[in-house]
């Protein structure tokens, strides 16, 4: 399997305007949309960089939404990932965004921690492409 640069970049659009419409009087459950697409983005960065290592991966351990899982994966297989601090702390809250954002009622993220993680994903993503790094910058 191979991602792309644009499915991320993708992700990180959806949030943004999800995050952009929520705080232009859109509805509460505009933030879910932005939380799923924000853990959505975090977990492709981590296994782009899993893929893209060389070594030999086994698909089974990628099929996979939890950031720590696919950190500790890398890890076993001797992968230096390139994981902001943090998103590393915060990496149990953002992959429940993955499932709770989409199907839980009770469901709800502060506006801040949206805010925060999409700053942080869009640094990293820049870190790790910078040759594409004026394709998205900050609040679009």
């Amino acid at each position: 399997m191979t991602l792309s640069i644009g499915i991320i970049k993708a992700d990180l659009i959806a949030a943004g305007h999800a995050i952009k419409e929520y705080e232009n009087g859109g509805i509460m459950d505009i933030k879910n949309i932005a939380a799923y697409h924000l853990q959505q983005a975090a977990e492709k960065m981590i296994k782009i960089q899993i893929y893209s290592s060389g070594v030999q991966i086994d698909n089974s351990k990628m099929f996979r939404h939890s950031l720590d899982d696919l950190i500790g994966y890398a890890f076993s297989l001797g992968i230096s990932l390139n994981v902001p601090a943090w998103v590393n702390e915060k990496k149990y809250v953002i992959t429940s965004w993955e499932a709770e954002g989409r199907y839980n009622l009770h469901f709800v993220v502060r506006m801040d921690t949206l805010k925060r993680c999409y700053s942080e994903l869009l640094q990293w993503r820049n870190q790790l492409f910078p040759e594409r790094s004026s394709v998205l910058q900050h609040g679009e």
